[in-house]
């Protein structure tokens, strides 16, 4: 069998030499010994040897790898690998390519980082009651983990660095309980762990702080007419409120000065801080935010105006009461972060007069400004948690003490509605020896004739009848005032009227919004009532055009804008017997 083989074999060899076809021996496998390296993060050399029938050529592209050719003999190709020493915090890779005789492979070369022994640079950090941020630097071998089991303090861990440390951010939110609290950041690397101890403070019991009862007619004095900055610090886009994205440009010291030139003595700075607020459970405000709005009130002092800080837009973000009121989870949480934005703020302004009033929100309602089906069917169970956030906020303001201990603070009833406010709002309980809290609401009945799209378009008993709302136009905002009246001013409540106003009419109609400007105002100011004239910076004629003033300059828009002012100081300021509001009644156009 054997010598058949051996025949059969020298058969085909002969036959292949006849065709002229020469046979080619198979190629020496191409393989590497080791088959891939590993390096510590000192670096060094290993040698490699390549089996290959050629000499063959190896390549690297990383800069950190440096190779030496040794000898070839035999099919034995000598090589040796060197790698620089690595201080990264992840492992690091390359890959030799090696082509030899028709063939070619990859080996893969690794490097590991250097161990480092895990620590922080403190063992324990205690935030006071009102919370804030603290720094932890960790060093490590590699990304650390970041845990801990207060639920009161959030971690924001950085990114390791080339020095292998990583800063961690820990941000804890005021604390609103007079409970202390404690716990354990946990910072894990490998199987090494250490621990830092955290603890906040209680919120101290608010002491009754002495002070003068706040009367209307104080109120009054001091506040009215004023103006409202709006849709300036207000506007938001995106989510995130800035200044000048809904069209108005920055405001200057000339905006200000601008509105004590035009007569008023007070601005309502309407401020969203949604975008600005960091998140549960430190809810840490912006700085840059925060500066900016410490820079207006700047300029209001400046100015010689009484100055009002809200929180505006956020109802309809963090302060979403449609899904607060029915979830007492969610209204705890939003609680929190009343309690924690405004003992910011507080804070911020702790120092400044009573020419700087704090009112709480801006027109908190569900949607459906108080007739939605949800709100219609059980009103009361959106009163009670507008009530708690009230009292919140009064708890966080003169929890700050100083100044914020006596401060005058506006609360808003249901959507800022004097009817809604009338009977859902229930004041907050206090902490001063007399009252210093003033109900806000906002007013401009009526809506078809003020802001609905198309407008109607003449307002008062000498309109014609099928131009105007109805045939009891002054009525109705009387009834209005005398209602405020009888609820509070009567008990000695101040209410200001925080926003008030009018689109603009035609040239045409134009007569009957004067009237209802001064109109408006006189049988307010009758009442002790201080009106704030919405002005969000849009000319023209139609619905939400409520320019006044240029929100960066402080002049007038127009002559028209100048006139209706003019009839707002009219109202409030003229101490002339024989102007009564019977008198603007029959000086109707």
């Amino acid at each position: 069998m054997k010598l058949r083989k051996l025949f059969l074999l020298l058969s085909v060899t002969l036959l292949a030499l006849a065709c002229g076809d020469p046979v080619e021996p198979e190629p020496v496998k191409l393989v590497a010994q080791p088959a891939s390296l590993s390096f510590d993060a000192q670096g060094g050399t290993l040698d490699l040897t390549l089996t290959s029938g050629i000499k063959p050529t190896v390549t690297c592209t990383e800069s950190w790898i440096r190779l030496t050719e040794g000898s070839y003999a035999n099919n034995s190709f000598k090589l040796s690998v060197t790698a620089e020493p690595y201080t990264g915090t992840s492992e690091r890779t390359a890959s030799l390519r090696v082509i030899g005789e028709k063939q070619s492979l990859m080996i893969p070369v690794t490097q590991k980082v250097p161990q480092v022994q895990l620590a922080v640079d403190k063992t324990s950090i205690a935030f006071d009651c009102f919370g804030g941020e603290a720094v932890l630097t960790v060093t490590s071998t590699a990304q650390p983990t970041v845990t801990t089991d207060a639920t009161w303090c959030g971690i924001a861990a950085g990114t390791i660095d080339a020095s292998h440390k990583t800063t961690v951010t820990l941000s804890a939110g005021a604390n609103r309980t007079t409970t202390a609290n404690s716990g354990t950041i946990t910072i894990q690397c490998g199987n090494d762990q250490v621990s830092v101890k955290i603890a906040r403070d209680a919120r101290k019991a608010i002491a009754t702080a002495p002070a003068t009862a706040l009367t209307p007619e104080q109120v009054f004095n001091a506040m009215a007419p004023g103006w409202n900055m709006g849709n300036h610090m207000d506007a938001i886009n995106n989510g995130v409120a800035s200044e000048t994205v809904w069209g108005n440009p920055k405001c200057t010291q000339a905006t200000f000065d601008g509105a004590k030139a035009a007569g008023f003595k007070a601005v309502r700075i309407c401020t969203t801080w949604e975008g600005h607020i960091g998140a549960a459970p430190g809810y840490q405000l912006d700085t840059k935010w925060l500066d900016r709005v410490a820079e207006i009130v700047g300029y209001a002092e400046k100015a010689g105006l009484v100055a009002i800080v809200n929180t505006h837009h956020d109802e309809t973000y963090w302060l979403d009461i449609a899904k607060a009121y029915n979830n007492a989870a969610q209204n705890e949480k939003v609680k929190d972060a009343i309690f924690s934005v405004w003992t910011q703020i507080a804070n911020r302004f702790k120092e400044k007069g009573e020419w700087l009033v704090f009112e709480s929100f801006n027109e908190i309602q569900d949607g459906g400004w108080g007739w939605s089906a949800a709100f219609q069917a059980n009103p009361q169970a959106q009163y009670k948690v507008l009530n708690e956030w009230n009292q919140t906020f009064v708890d966080a303001v003169r929890s700050t003490g100083g100044n914020n201990a006596t401060r005058w603070l506006g609360v808003p009833g249901y959507a800022a509605n004097p009817g809604f406010t009338i009977t859902g709002l229930v004041l907050p309980t206090d902490y001063t020896s007399e009252n210093r809290l003033m109900v806000a609401v906002h007013d401009y009945d009526p809506y078809n004739y003020t802001l609905n799209n198309p407008l109607v378009r003449q307002w008062g008993h000498t309109a014609d009848k099928d131009k105007r709302c109805s045939d009891y136009d002054e009525e109705g905002v009387v009834a209005v005032f005398d209602n405020l009246k009888k609820a509070y001013l009567d008990k000695n409540i101040p209410v200001y009227l925080g926003e008030m106003g009018c689109s603009r009419h035609s040239d045409e109609d134009f007569p009957y919004q004067l009237y209802y400007m001064e109109y408006f105002c006189k049988a307010a100011a009758d009442r002790l009532l201080p009106m704030y004239v919405w002005d969000n910076g849009a000319t023209g004629v139609g619905s939400e055009k409520h320019g006044y003033l240029d929100h960066g300059t402080g002049a007038f828009v127009d002559e028209k804008a100048k006139t209706l002012i003019g009839l707002m100081v009219k109202a409030v300021t003229t101490k002339d017997p024989a102007y009564t509001l019977e008198s603007v009644y029959n000086s109707a156009p």
